[in-house]
């Protein structure tokens, strides 16, 4: 055992001795600092600090910095008030962070964390306002990464791309474009006449935080007005097309160049500004329809799907939209229009640019199963809409009519001017000719999501092959889109009658109207002169009517008053080609067999008597198309100028073009028909 520990002993000494010394290097250790910040006020507040920084320095008063190594997590702990009222929040640099007074944050980069001290819930803010741009000033104390969102959102009136116009380049604003209702409502040549729905504060181009109006969205109480120009020099006195003179009071500009907007005291009685500050909140449907619902100049004018009195509709006006208590879903705007940073999503037929980085809920989001092909039957209704909803959208069924709650306008002729009092902040003016009709019927049309919009500058040249109508706006899409690219939706079909050059170098162009000159005086034909000098065109122009399609979104009705299938298809007893339904005009008709332009009698002898002796059609379509199950299924192409590859049909040309000899040869025995040349 001696033995045993002396050699041990022996060998430990000889690792002492000839052991190499081995040096390591420590890792460089990365430091940031952290700075410890407050808003309201902006200093004197006590923060707990733990663990102690590398100076061993902790707790501090705002404003302080500690440093800390890299991955380093910090404990934070705030008063529950200070002299600026309650604890509000944690921002980490300018993003919201936490709402509690205790929080932790991992220090990976020098970082500002800021308490930031209000009213709870606003109730408690205190101070005086005298104008809308010092409530937004108070709002951006605490919310300047809401500031900035919203200047960069579509509602903010920030420029932004239109990938889903076929005729579009570049950047995009709404005031810029043309249109069939306020027609060129640039404020160069409209002044503040179509700015009022924009939540800015008087500015319309390279908006700050600063020149977003944040009541107009938050307070649904909120009323404002553009501030009266005081220099009577600078009124405009005009004769009228009566014979009348009169003097308007434009828009105040400020030395920048823009408007000015101010509180509209008279329009809120017993309302104090206090009031509206402490009362802001997230934005209602009330507040959405404020704007929307008013859109094209008056109540239900524009879309005609939504009015004023859709933030209480009864169910047959607007299922979603009304209460439970009126047997609706209780649904708001922000349902479906899902916002996120200020970006509202939404897009119609008719507008220029797309909001990026959001989309509007769609239907089978909440109805789970109805897109599969089998939801409709699977809950007991009738099997043939889970047919459609390839081709078809659901709105097409669920929207049976539109302007159920209001009148909508049909159709504007500048011409024919008609005094309107509520126009121009109540000083009146002579607006084009409105024809107005309630519980229309939707035409329908296929739409891919994208679309033409005609642009200033551009030459008209799109006819609508169904109303036979110049296009301002016009959806994409066709009825032999593959699955999945376009779907039939309901429309509203708008027309105005707007000045269009005749001569000269711009022949066929908008003029962009001079509406304010319009308003003033009714002279349409030198509000169009005016346009034409604003624009630098020469020559002369006429009035044509023109055609834009809208979207209907909204207004779906419950199950019960769901569309009859006869509102697209023939009724039964009028299947024959004397009779023409919407399908048909969408390119469902019968072919045109003998290529002579007009589809009648004759076609239907050539088409029926393929397969057997000519026959009268059966009494619907539903009769006669009873055809698809014979056999292997005869396909829509020996009938029509339509392919449906998802159905499966046998069809008498190949995709390459060629003859389908197989299902020829089973269905064709009677007159051989060339479907393929």
């Amino acid at each position: 055992m001696m033995r045993k520990v002396l050699s041990l002993i022996s060998i430990l000494a000889m690792v002492g001795v000839f052991a190499v010394p081995t040096a390591f290097a420590a890792k460089p250790v990365t430091y940031y600092t952290l700075t410890v910040a407050s808003t309201n006020p902006s200093s004197g507040v006590a923060v707990t600090v733990s663990p102690l920084d590398r100076n061993g320095a902790g707790n501090g008063t705002t404003q302080f910095t500690r440093s800390y190594a890299k991955g380093a997590v910090v404990s934070l702990t705030a008063p529950a008030t200070s002299t600026g009222g309650s604890f509000v929040k944690w921002q980490n640099g300018t993003a919201d962070y936490a709402t509690t007074a205790s929080t932790t944050v991992t220090v990976n980069a020098n970082t500002t964390m800021t308490a930031v001290y209000g009213a709870a819930g606003h109730a408690g803010i205190t101070g005086t306002f005298t104008t809308p741009a010092q409530v937004t000033a108070m709002c951006l104390t605490c919310h300047s990464g809401q500031g900035t969102a919203v200047v960069n959102s579509l509602h903010g009136m920030m420029p932004t791309l239109s990938p889903k116009v076929i005729n579009a380049s570049g950047l995009s604003q709404k005031l810029q474009e043309i249109n069939t209702f306020c027609s060129y409502p640039n404020p160069d040549i409209a002044a503040a006449a179509c700015l009022n729905c924009h939540p800015t504060l008087g500015k319309f181009e390279n908006l700050a935080a600063t020149d977003i109006d944040c009541l107009q969205c938050h307070n649904d109480a909120y009323k404002r007005r553009f501030t009266p120009e005081p220099d009577p020099a600078k009124w405009i006195n005009v004769v009228d097309w009566q014979g009348l003179s009169k003097t308007y009071v434009p828009a105040f500009k400020k030395t920048d160049g823009y408007f000015q907007i101010e509180f509209n005291w008279a329009a809120m009685p017993g309302i104090t500004a206090l009031d509206l500050v402490r009362g802001v909140k997230k934005p209602t449907t009330t507040t959405c329809l404020s704007c929307h619902a008013k859109a094209g100049g008056s109540d239900w004018a524009k879309r005609g799907d939504l009015g004023l009195n859709s933030a209480s509709a009864t169910a047959a006006q607007d299922v979603h939209l009304a209460s439970v208590a009126n047997g609706g879903a209780g649904l708001s705007c922000t349902s479906c229009h899902v916002p996120a940073n200020h970006k509202i999503p939404g897009r119609g037929i008719d507008l220029h640019p797309t909001e990026t980085g959001v989309a509007v809920k769609e239907c089978e989001d909440c109805h789970a199963n109805m897109a599969t092909g089998g939801g409709h039957a699977a809950l007991g209704i009738r099997v043939e809409p889970d047919r459609h909803i390839n081709r078809v959208s659901c709105k097409s069924c669920h929207i049976p009519a539109f302007g159920k709650g209001g009148a909508t306008e049909m159709s504007r002729n500048w011409t024919l001017p008609v005094w309107n009092q509520g126009l121009c902040n109540g000083q009146g003016a002579w607006a084009g000719e409105e024809s107005k009709v309630a519980n229309v019927a939707p035409d329908h049309v296929f739409f891919s999501g994208t679309s033409y919009v005609y642009a200033l500058g551009q030459t008209l040249n799109r006819i609508d092959p169904i109303s036979g109508s110049t296009l301002m706006a016009d959806a994409v899409g066709g009825v032999n889109d593959a699955v999945g690219v376009s779907k039939l939706i309901p429309i509203k079909r708008h027309k105005s009658n707007m000045a269009v050059m005749s001569s000269g170098t711009n022949i066929g162009k908008v003029i962009p109207f001079d509406v304010t000159w319009q308003f003033m005086t009714g002279f349409s034909d030198q509000a169009a002169e005016r346009g034409k000098a604003f624009a630098g065109y020469t020559g002369s122009h006429e009035w044509k009517w023109l055609e834009a399609e809208l979207a209907i979104n909204h207004g779906v009705a419950p199950r019960a008053d769901v569309a009859a299938c006869t509102s697209c298809h023939h009724s039964t007893g009028q299947f024959s080609t004397a009779v023409t339904t919407k399908l048909d005009k969408l390119g469902y008709a019968l072919k045109d067999a003998n290529k002579d332009g007009v589809v009648n009698a004759a076609d239907e002898a050539i088409i029926c008597s393929q397969c057997h002796l000519q026959k009268a059609f059966k009494r619907d379509w539903e009769q006669q198309h009873a055809h698809t199950a014979k056999g292997s299924g005869i396909g829509c192409t020996f009938c029509h100028d339509i392919k449906r590859p998802e159905r499966g049909l046998c069809e008498p040309c190949n995709p390459d073009g060629t003859e389908n000899t197989a299902c020829i040869n089973e269905f064709v025995d009677t007159n051989y028909y060339n479907h393929c040349q």
